[in-house]
């Protein structure tokens, strides 16, 4: 099997791959390996600013609670300066600034390293939120609990972390509290749950919602993988069409459409250039006697078989061979003086005349033969143009028939 078509049986197992899991869902929030690491490696550069982003001003949130330890745990305040300030501030900053000054590195783009920064900071700001409740002795207290429902937040809804990340986080998150609480200097268990409800509303609700969003995510991922998928197979149609629209298909050269859009384009550089053009026109000598005789198949592989020594003969640089019609073929030469384009006329002649295939029914030899017109122009001659250089291949190829044929003549 070629590279190319192990490409495509690639595609197409990946797409069937796509369409089952739109039909049948993906459980576990998880794609196949190969899909998944793909999915995950989509959008780097908009994921890690993001991540910087939200990650700036959930700092200045996180420190913008310093009002909020002031008025409530105000015989601590000195602590929680210094563990907002100048402990986690600056650590964050700092990972902050490595993650912008190394955003060209693909290692700084994978997820687990984002995922990673956000588990560390987000645990981290609970544990000094539940080490500040610990050691307090304020009864205004029992309030700031609910700064660990603003983590799980950031965490599950700001910096979006994957659902299975954001259960580990969330249930971490809430650990720590409940830590918190068992810690209080005048421990009551029946105030666990009453203080930790409101963390444990908000981590089912935002793992629903993060739930939700990843798996929108997702959706939408595999989505515009199909949509991929049919837009190149829609091109590679289209191509596919296109191609057939200027190709001959029983000869597999050029048709008459492409030649013309080709001589033109060729007829403008070679104008500009002040160089000369050669049109050749071949004919099949005989070939309706041919097709009566041994039958329509036969004539069709006779076609075939011309096409491909004409093609053969003529491969300069350049150089473009069609079928002109019927049993009529035409080529193009570039820069080709008169002369040469004679003598490859001539190899042309005698290639055909020596694959000696049988024509019982030619009047000029009892084989297949061809007759040949050639004419040149210099394209930046006044009046000159590419229509009139095909009308004097064509009068040169009509002087070849009604002198005997099998031969060459030009003009």
């Amino acid at each position: 099997m070629s590279a190319a078509q192990a490409s495509i049986e690639a595609d197409k197992l990946r797409m069937n791959q796509v369409q089952d899991l739109l039909n049948l869902g993906f459980r576990w929030m998880k794609f196949p390996a190969a899909l998944e690491h793909q999915f995950l490696s989509q959008d780097p550069q908009q994921r890690l600013r993001h991540f910087i982003i939200s990650g700036l001003i959930s700092l200045m949130v996180y420190d913008g609670f310093l009002i909020a330890d002031y008025l409530m745990i105000p015989d601590v305040f000195s602590i929680a300066v210094t563990l907002r300030l100048l402990i986690f501030t600056p650590f964050s900053v700092i990972i902050l600034l490595l993650l912008w000054l190394h955003r060209d590195r693909p290692f700084v783009h994978h997820p687990v390293v984002l995922d990673s920064a956000v588990l560390v900071s987000g645990l981290f700001a609970a544990a000094t939120l539940a080490y500040a409740l610990s050691i307090t002795h304020s009864p205004l207290s029992d309030f700031y609990h609910g700064g660990f429902a603003v983590v799980v937040m950031y965490g599950n809804l700001v910096q979006r972390l994957r659902f299975w990340s954001a259960l580990g986080f969330s249930l971490a998150v809430l650990a720590i509290q409940v830590v918190g609480v068992v810690l209080l200097p005048n421990f009551n268990p029946r105030l666990v749950w009453p203080i930790c409800s409101l963390t444990a509303a908000t981590v089912a609700f935002s793992l629903c919602a993060n739930y939700v969003m990843e798996r929108d995510k997702r959706r939408r991922y595999l989505l515009s993988e199909r949509e991929r998928a049919l837009v190149k197979d829609l091109s590679e149609v289209n191509l596919k069409l296109q191609q057939l629209s200027r190709v001959d298909v029983l000869t597999a050269l050029f048709n008459r459409r492409h030649f013309q859009e080709y001589l033109q384009d060729l007829w403008q550089r070679a104008k500009h250039g002040g160089t000369e053009v050669v049109i050749i026109m071949m004919d099949v000598d005989h070939f309706k006697p041919y097709n009566d005789h041994y039958g329509h198949p036969a004539g069709d592989e006779c076609l075939r078989q011309l096409a491909s020594v004409m093609q053969n003969s003529l491969r300069q640089p350049g150089d473009m061979v069609a079928r002109y019609g019927g049993e009529e073929f035409i080529a193009v030469l570039p820069d080709t003086s008169l002369a040469l384009a004679l003598q490859a006329a001539e190899r042309l002649r005698k290639a055909v005349e020596g694959m000696a295939m049988a024509h019982a029914k030619s009047p000029t030899l009892a084989v297949v033969t061809v007759s040949l017109g050639v004419a040149c122009c210099n394209a930046a001659m006044p009046g000159a143009t590419p229509d009139g250089l095909i009308s004097k291949a064509d009068r040169a190829l009509y002087d070849a028939k009604h002198q005997g044929r099998n031969r060459v003549c030009s003009i």
